[in-house]
């Protein structure tokens, strides 16, 4: 029972209690000073009615302007990884919908119109991809082609790849199916719970065949075996030296399964569900950010040099591996962590909230604003960001990718592999349906710390 009994002493209840105190106050005097405005100066003084009918008209009035909401004004989700072990894996599979992954295989909304396999080609190197992280985000004001909606986001493994403020390196795709399909039920997606680790029974027939190393669409196969399918040769050479040993074997059903592993092969990254929840800022917090934007043009100078960027990279880095389970950092703590970027408001700003969730790998807030990692980087103004190639409509910002990630997949060596400050993931701001309800390739940008 005692669980159950919020603590007042919690900064982040006392911050959650004096919003609901202010959200209730304003719930009150909108409606109250607007019936008076209008009772008074619009009905009676400027159209002439009684005091009754004005009264009953602001009434009216005020009730409307209580409940209009702007539909994009949403608070901003952050996700957070689900570690699950091996034989729970299959929970995060197509037929489930799951809310979200990293790593392993991509679980495509739509299984049969498949991205192209030369839209997963790396830019830099001109190799394969790898599955990176996707994420369901639907929503009530999504038009009925996109009842279902989910995000796909690839990058390359090779570090050599991974330039500064470069995203050549990264795709994103999207995806959207009406709730009436042939894929998952009118009703909902199938229950891991209760239908446990079985086939997706839905699967056509006549899909696309799949990368036996990537889980990406596939255009070749074993010569040998003819059973074994990959997306490029370059995937059939990695995937030779485990291959080899069941090659043209035929399986025994009999003998007994080995136990699932993850990652389940070296190429692709460990697998983990995702779980969102909302953020919250206590008042003093808030007031903080309020103040940073007020002293923004002040803090983002440029005369720093490389060495000093690698030098508070290098810091960040140090700060976010020492901290990424402590939520309960302590301001002086914080302080004492980011002395050396006391010069870059945009630094601070990102440090001081992500100190409040450090396991944070995505925040999640469509058609809202990103969160810069830095004022010495650049982030793309609304109006440079491509439009949608596939309707021409304007693209809108709607999540970014968040350190932490790297470290979940262990990919984390400074200097030394893949790298990102924040990736900023734009989609088209009408969901435009796609052709076969297949998947649009969408804009990111990546911002690094130097």
């Amino acid at each position: 029972m005692e669980e159950l009994i919020p603590n007042l002493r919690d900064e982040r209840v006392q911050g959650a209690v004096k919003n609901l105190l202010a959200y209730s106050l304003v719930i009150l005097i909108v409606p109250l000073s607007s019936m008076f405005l209008l009772k008074q100066y619009f009905f009676e003084a400027f159209l002439g009615h009684t005091p009754n009918d004005s009264l009953t008209y602001s009434a009216v009035c005020a009730v409307v302007l209580v409940h209009v909401q702007d539909p994009h004004d949403e608070p901003v989700h952050l996700g957070f990884p689900v570690s699950l072990p091996p034989n729970e894996l299959f929970r995060l599979r197509s037929q489930f919908l799951p809310l979200g992954k990293v790593g392993g295989k991509p679980s495509w909304l739509n299984p049969k119109a498949l991205p192209h396999s030369n839209t997963l080609i790396c830019k830099v190197c001109e190799k394969p991809m790898c599955f990176l992280i996707q994420v369901y985000a639907s929503g009530p004001n999504e038009p009925e082609h996109s009842f279902h909606r989910s995000l796909f986001v690839f990058v390359c493994r090779n570090p050599k790849c991974s330039k500064p403020n470069d995203a050549s390196n990264m795709a994103v795709f999207r995806c959207s199916l009406p709730r009436k399909n042939e894929f998952y039920s009118f009703d909902g997606p199938m229950d891991p719970d209760l239908d446990g680790d079985v086939p997706d029974p839905r699967l056509p027939p006549d899909g696309p065949k799949l990368c036996s190393l990537c889980g990406c669409s596939a255009t070749k196969k074993c010569a040998k075996c003819q059973n074994t399918w990959y997306c490029s040769r370059d995937h059939q050479v990695v995937d030779w030296a485990s291959h080899k040993t069941c090659c043209g074997v035929f399986p025994d059903e009999s003998a007994e399964q080995p136990e699932p592993s993850n990652p389940a092969n070296p190429f692709v990254f460990k697998e983990f569900g995702i779980e969102l929840d909302q953020e919250y800022l206590n008042s003093d917090m808030f007031e903080e950010l309020s103040d940073d934007e007020d002293d923004e043009d002040e803090d983002c100078v440029d005369d720093e040099t490389d060495e000093d960027r690698k030098r508070r990279m290098d810091e960040f880095k140090k700060f976010a591996k020492q901290n990424e389970s402590n939520a309960n950092m302590t301001k002086e703590d914080l302080e004492a962590a980011t002395e050396e970027q006391k010069r870059d408001g945009e630094f601070e700003k990102f440090n001081r909230l992500v100190s409040l969730n450090p396991e944070q790998i995505i925040r999640y807030k469509r058609f809202g604003e990103p969160l810069p990692a830095t004022c010495q980087s650049p982030l793309p103004d609304p109006e440079s960001v491509p439009p949608c190639e596939n309707c021409s409509g304007p693209r809108r910002f709607e999540m970014q990718l968040m350190p932490h990630l790297l470290s979940i997949i262990e990919v984390d060596a400074i200097g030394q592999s893949i790298d990102w400050a924040s990736v900023f993931i734009y989609t088209c701001s009408q969901s435009c349906e796609v052709p076969e309800s297949g998947y649009a390739k969408e804009f990111l940008a990546k911002q690094d710390f130097s």
